[in-house]
């Protein structure tokens, strides 16, 4: 009989272990927390400067192909206008050739050059006898000229022509300086035009921007930010014109539709499982009680009993705090109640006080009388210092110590456990919380889940924990809670 029921119990734990083991695997729903929030709102501002760089850097080049275009044009249509000018003249200069004749422009020895400059040199007339023949050509160049010990730079129209079997070159130059300042003043508002009109299309596209990104900005967005869980989503229809977004926002309340199913089938699961997994395991322990207590049980096999018990409770221990990282993690708790830290390490220490003094151990609270905690789960609050605390009696020496104190910040509340007991190694302290890890594995104490309740706990309540150790020195556990949990009584 012994043997049958030995077996049964085996059989029986390896289904209910891999039926916890199961459940461990399905619980983590995704729930729209401060991690995700943070997500979004990085997410968010990456968009949006994005599309700031790409809008101004698409402006700037813009700019600048319309500063290129319009040098040109302005420098061609200002040769254009020089060269039309000129022409004029060289018409007008012939057409009095024509009449008056070429001697009245040359002097009696009728081989003498004609030049007239107006006053202030900006513009200029020459004949003079051609020694080449080619009559007819009109050529445009840009040259120095040397006028009465000046130098100045002048277009210049070069027209051959031949009257009475005499070849004559016509020259007549407009001064450089005054087109060049023509040009940089129609490149100057041109420029300016430029300017304003780009910064009223800036200002005009931010208003653009604002108007159709309102529904984004000031409803789709703003639902996402405040979602606690997916049944605190706020299912609202968008009024809008833009399709997308409407197709966006009735998406994202089908998709909360489906999360708040689910999270309600895991918690519905979650009550199942703890009925289904508890109740054979108290059917087993009450027999393995019945047999140690009864005489029909061979006294070579009642180690054996015994040993099946440890192990029941070993997986019943393992199911309550799977059970409890569900709960947690699915957001069943409320944060509705005060916490006394110091009230609370002081209720710590006098519960596990004779772990304590079983190897000598001292505990010191440090933490201020007046440091309360708002709006927090008093029960998970309780289970992350007392995990910590025993944790830090596990793995400490004998007349060893451990002191739990907090302090503020400009934005946290900090508690922090310090031990001077066997330390982490450094390649281990990034695993500490991940479930079934164990410091020292060889001490064959605990399941390794109690580190990962306590980090459960901590971002439950919007928190991070962090750990530093040195082997054989000691561990610090800092806790960081937001400050809009913490009310401090002034002048404690």
């Amino acid at each position: 009989m012994v043997f049958d029921v030995s077996n049964l119990i085996e059989k029986n734990e390896i289904q209910i272990f891999f039926i916890a083991l199961l459940f461990f695997t399905s619980y983590n729903i995704i729930t729209f927390g401060n991690r995700e929030k943070l997500l979004l709102k990085s997410i968010i501002m990456r968009l949006e400067l994005k599309l700031a760089m790409i809008g101004a850097f698409s402006k700037i080049v813009i700019f600048l192909l319309l500063v290129i275009i319009i040098k040109q044009i302005t420098d061609e249509q200002a040769f254009r206008h020089t060269d039309r000018d000129l022409m004029k003249m060289k018409e007008k200069t012939m057409a009095i050739v024509e009449t008056i004749g070429i001697n009245s422009f040359l002097s009696s020895e009728r081989d003498s050059a004609y030049s007239s400059y107006n006053i202030l040199k900006d513009e200029y007339i020459t004949i003079d006898l051609n020694p080449r023949k080619g009559p007819g050509k009109t050529i445009f160049s840009n040259e120095a000229r040397l006028i009465e010990g000046e130098e100045f730079d002048y277009r210049i129209l070069n027209y051959t022509f031949d009257i009475n079997n005499q070849h004559y070159i016509l020259e007549i130059g407009k001064n450089m300086q005054l087109l060049y300042a023509l040009v940089r003043t129609l490149e100057n508002i041109s420029v300016t035009i430029i300017l304003v009109v780009l910064l009223v299309t800036i200002i005009f596209d931010i208003g653009i921007n604002k108007y159709l990104l309102h529904p984004l900005n000031q409803m789709i967005i703003p639902k996402l930010k405040t979602i606690i869980n997916p049944e605190t989503y706020a299912y609202s229809e968008l009024k809008s014109s833009t399709s997308d977004f409407v197709y966006l926002n009735s998406t994202l309340n089908e998709l909360m539709l489906k999360m708040t199913t689910i999270l309600k089938n895991q918690q519905r699961f979650t009550a199942n499982v703890s009925h289904e997994l508890f109740t054979p395991i108290s059917i087993m322990q009450t027999k393995l009680e019945n047999l140690l207590i009864s005489d029909n049980v061979p006294e070579q096999f009642i180690n054996n009993v015994i040993e099946q018990q440890n192990h029941l409770n070993s997986l019943q221990q393992i199911i309550k705090a799977l059970l409890l990282i569900a709960r947690i993690e699915n957001d069943q708790f409320l944060k509705n109640e005060s916490v006394n830290v110091h009230e609370i390490v002081k209720e710590i220490i006098l519960n596990i006080e004779d772990r304590a003094e079983m190897k000598n151990i001292t505990i010191e609270n440090l933490v201020p009388t007046s440091a309360t905690l708002e709006s927090v789960n008093r029960s998970l609050i309780y289970i992350l210092i007392f995990n910590l605390v025993s944790n830090a009696i596990k793995y400490n020496n004998d007349g060893g110590w451990i002191r739990i104190s907090s302090f503020t910040t400009s934005t946290k509340f900090c508690i922090e456990l310090s031990d001077n007991g066997i330390g982490i190694e450094q390649d281990q302290i990034s695993k500490v919380f991940d479930r079934f890890k164990r410091v020292d594995p060889a001490s064959g104490e605990g399941h390794g889940l109690g580190l990962s309740i306590v980090s459960s706990i901590v971002r439950f309540h919007g928190g991070s924990i962090d750990v530093k150790s040195v082997k054989d020195q000691g561990a610090v556990f800092k806790i960081q809670l937001p400050l809009k949990y913490v009310n401090l009584i002034s002048g404690e």
